[in-house]
This record gives C-alpha cells, sequence and structure tokens, in this order.
C-alpha cells in the first residue's frame, strides 16, 4: 500500500494487487458479510473493492479491514526453529525403560561431554569405588557407558547418589557454558 497525503485532504492509501488478492482469498475463505460485519464496513464498498472499481482507500477504512486481512497479506507465520540440542537425543530401547531413574539421570548427564571429559568420568567413578566393577551387558549402551554402569552398579546406594550429585553439578555448569557459547 502507498500512503499518500494530498494537499491536506484525507489521508488516502493506494491500493495494490496484493490487497486485492488478500480481499480475494478473505472472501473465498469466509465472506464479504462478516468481513463487513467485523470491519464495520458497508458490503457495498467490499464489493466495490472485490470488483476493483475502486483504486484508493481511506485510511480509517484501511484500519478497519487490515486486522481481518493481515493473515492473508503477509502469509501464514513461519514455524520457529527448535532450540539447538545439547547432548543426544532421547534414546527408546526397552532396557533403558525398565532402568531406574538415577540410571538414566547418569546416561543423560554423561552424554553432554567430550570423550576426554567421558574418560575423567569414568576414572572419577571408578577411584570413588576403590574396587574393580564389571562393565554392564546393556546391548543399548556404548562400551564406554556400560563401563560407567557398572561401577555405577557396584556402588552402594549413598555413594551412587554422592557421585551422581557431583556429576549433575559438573554436567550443570557443561550445559551452562554450552549455552552461552550458542548465543
Amino acid at each position: 500500500m502507498e500512503q499518500s497525503d494530498k494537499n491536506g485532504q484525507r489521508d488516502v492509501r493506494k491500493l495494490n494487487n496484493d490487497f486485492f488478492r488478500a480481499l480475494d482469498n478473505y472472501a473465498e475463505a469466509l465472506s464479504l458479510e462478516e468481513l463487513s460485519q467485523l470491519s464495520g464496513v458497508k458490503i457495498e464498498l467490499l464489493r466495490r473493492y472485490l470488483d476493483r472499481k475502486v483504486r484508493t482507500i481511506r485510511a480509517e477504512t484501511w484500519d478497519r479491514i487490515y486486522p481481518a486481512l493481515k493473515p492473508y497479506l503477509e502469509g501464514p507465520e513461519p514455524m520457529p526453529e527448535p532450540p539447538p540440542r545439547i547432548g543426544s537425543a532421547y534414546r527408546r530401547h526397552p532396557e533403558l525403560v525398565e532402568m531406574l531413574s538415577e540410571q538414566k539421570v547418569l546416561l543423560d548427564e554423561f552424554a553432554i561431554f567430550s570423550e576426554s571429559e567421558k574418560k575423567e568420568i569414568i576414572a572419577g567413578f571408578a577411584s570413588a569405588l576403590g574396587s574393580s566393577a564389571e562393565p554392564a551387558g546393556y546391548s543399548s549402551l556404548s562400551a564406554q557407558e556400560n563401563k560407567l554402569m557398572g561401577i555405577f552398579l557396584a556402588m552402594s546406594k549413598e555413594m551412587q547418589d554422592e557421585q551422581l550429585a557431583i556429576l549433575t553439578t559438573r554436567a550443570t555448569q557443561e550445559a551452562r557454558r554450552r549455552r552461552e557459547n550458542l548465543f
């Protein structure tokens, strides 16, 4: 729409093809009667616009019609992109469903870290346990995850809670660091 002011006269807009297309689409989707009721603009004037007999529109009429035509003028709202993922995507496997929530948290937090940090975490868990432990035998887990899970399951409940709390703090810091780097 072009806006013009003719020497102090009423504010008038020139209508372009976008307006006429939007009005056609509105009339097809709903009706001119509904637009007339919604906007308070006489149906005869709307028909003149639809038949393209009028090439200008007063600003006050435009202000009444625009809210109804806006979706047809601008097109559909683009879908927002999902936020970037930190860590791996959710895995579905019957073994994972059967795990305790502490085990699932352990795996989710472990997945956030780099390979070198994962080795440090496994070494930290092993030193906290103080003895060797057999890797777990989950087919849905990687060798590293099975090694960590075996050590975790060999710990007492109190030790599991303590080590998981330490890992949670570290994983939270890592997630915050990554978020800061994203934006």
